[in-house]
């Protein structure tokens, strides 16, 4: 359950509680499962509904209550904790780890290991950026509805920008540049994508950091979120990354692929927060 008190200041007076929350950005599932409950929405104490007036000094009190995941099982699997408060966390994510349980993956993903964590509470597995089995690094999860509603805004606003390092085949000649090439489904197949000129809209931006005989490590920096983009937008430029079999790579195994930074808006305080994962020695080991 996650609780939120505030003294009402004086700009609040003789405003409604429907609208003190649209200023504290509660959205309208939150505020109809606040009206199910009576400490749902409390007025000095006393259960209020969200017609009613506030006034200077009154203490609003909210209880956003939570329910636990349905069908992902707690399993003790050791977590990378980066960060932790008391609205999200960050884990460093291993490589071959998948994020959520699966067909043939139930009990050995980063879900099953949050919800290990948090047994002993009531608690709902929201990841807000998921990455691939075979990609390692920063995975932001929101601890209760409030803070998943404002991180997911934060998404769809293009606000939580992330930071990946990839070891590739040879050397981009441009030392920098930005990949805008559209990316499609490719025909007949659920998981690979390709550049296509029907495709949407997907642009990357990238920084050779350094090379090394055959193979560079390059910053990738997103701009938008599509399927596979990163891994389809080296490889269309002739530079797939190192493991990465699906997309070119002459080498079968795990993708060398890791999100090194997460940056956005923490929803406890509303200040700029940056995460960083360090790179695994997969990577820097072969470089």
């Amino acid at each position: 359950m996650k609780t939120i008190e505030l003294s009402i200041p004086d700009k609040y007076n003789n405003k409604s509680v429907k609208t003190l929350l649209k200023h504290l950005n509660i959205s309208a599932a939150i505020l109809t499962d606040l009206k199910k409950y009576p400490d749902g929405i409390l007025i000095n104490g006393i259960h209020a509904n969200v017609t009613q007036t506030v006034h200077t000094d009154d203490v609003l009190t909210l209880n956003i209550y939570d329910t636990p995941s349905p069908n992902i099982v707690p399993v003790d699997i050791p977590l990378d904790i980066l960060y932790e408060n008391e609205d999200i966390l960050v884990v460093n994510k291993p490589r071959n780890m998948p994020t959520h349980p699966s067909q043939n993956h139930h009990d050995d993903t980063l879900a099953n290991g949050v919800m290990y964590y948090y047994r002993n509470s009531d608690f709902t597995f929201r990841v807000i950026t998921r990455l691939d089995r075979d990609t390692s690094g920063a995975v932001l999860i929101a601890k209760n509805r409030l803070s998943a509603s404002i991180l997911s805004d934060q998404m769809q606003e293009q606000k939580i920008h992330k930071e990946y390092v990839a070891l590739c085949h040879g050397t981009p000649m441009e030392p920098q540049g930005i990949i805008d090439a559209p990316i499609a489904r490719e025909e007949g197949s659920t998981i690979r994508r390709l550049v296509a000129p029907k495709g949407k809209t997907a642009i990357t931006q990238y920084e050779v950091m350094f090379s090394k005989g055959d193979l560079s490590m390059i910053k990738l920096n997103p701009q938008t979120g599509r399927t596979h983009q990163l891994r389809v937008h080296l490889a269309h430029i002739g530079h797939s990354i190192y493991g990465d079999d699906m997309y070119g790579s002459p080498i079968r195994g795990s993708t060398r692929l890791h999100c090194r930074a997460l940056s956005f808006v923490n929803p406890a305080d509303g200040e700029s927060i940056t995460i960083e994962a360090p790179i695994p020695s997969d990577i820097s080991e072969l470089i």
